[in-house]
């Protein structure tokens, strides 16, 4: 359900209902319960209300600063592991020129051919689907370097980083595939987050305030900003999805370069 909202919903699309429809939902609360308690009958217990509301509040900031906080360092990581994917293979371009000119143009076309390969086949890339054309262009590169007639050490030297590179590259793609799955956050913190949320959405119309204007004026403002956290957590829960998702720019930029 949320990565169909990530994926297929616009962002601005759920930040509307969400930053709109949760201020409109906390002020029909507000109706419901100074329909059934007057101002005055709950202005005697603002003290206590005061009290619980701020307890509730600072637990609410801790639960969502540390989402956004972890949701946000996985996207960071998910950001830096699919550059390093993309410059991996790189390095084998300059190297290969131990091997003479025509080597140095085939790796490098290998090396184009996986990297447009990985933009084509982005939705399989970006999570556990398999990506057979990506792993034959990885196997062909590595047969095409492994199968290179090596006669000085340098050229030795150079297949048998070239060799590791690749290597390093596959676990790199494995790596950016695990971030897909373990940045996301739990059902049990999904639980606290939207348990918290409504705890503190529920106490802010206890408050007794003779001017309703001014009071729902301030319930709206303060669900917008909880709205807005909630947002924020929803479209940066899947990092390689929605309006924060990590793309495909940094291979765009290996093939301008490498072409």
């Amino acid at each position: 359900m949320e990565l169909w909202l990530v994926r297929d919903v616009p962002a601005w699309l759920v930040g509307l209902v969400l930053i709109a429809g949760l201020p409109a939902l906390t002020l029909v609360f507000d109706v419901f319960v100074h329909q059934r308690l007057s101002h005055r009958r709950l202005k005697r217990h603002n003290e206590v209300t005061g009290v619980i509301v701020a307890t509730v509040g600072v637990a609410y900031a801790i639960v969502i600063g540390l989402c956004v906080v972890s949701l946000w360092e996985g996207y960071k990581d998910a950001q830096d592991t699919v550059r390093a994917e993309a410059v991996a293979l790189t390095p084998l371009v300059p190297g290969s020129a131990v091997f003479g000119a025509d080597v140095q143009q085939a790796v490098r076309a290998r090396i184009v051919r996986y990297e447009r390969d990985i933009i084509a086949g982005w939705p399989a890339h970006r999570n556990s689907d398999p990506d057979p054309r990506r792993v034959k262009d990885l196997d062909e590169l590595t047969s095409f370097v492994g199968g290179l007639p090596a006669t000085t050490e340098a050229q030795k030297a150079y297949i048998t980083d070239a060799l590791r590179t690749i290597g390093q590259a596959e676990a790199l793609r494995q790596s950016a595939k695990s971030e897909a799955v373990d940045r996301q956050m739990s059902p049990v913190m999904w639980i606290g987050v939207l348990a918290a949320t409504l705890a503190l959405l529920a106490l802010c119309p206890l408050f007794g305030l003779e001017d309703s204007a001014v009071r729902r004026i301030l319930l709206a403002l303060a669900s917008a900003v909880i709205a807005t956290n909630l947002y924020l957590v929803v479209e940066m829960n899947f990092p390689y999805y929605g309006a924060f998702s990590v793309g495909t720019d940094a291979y765009r930029t290996v093939v301008e370069a490498l072409s």
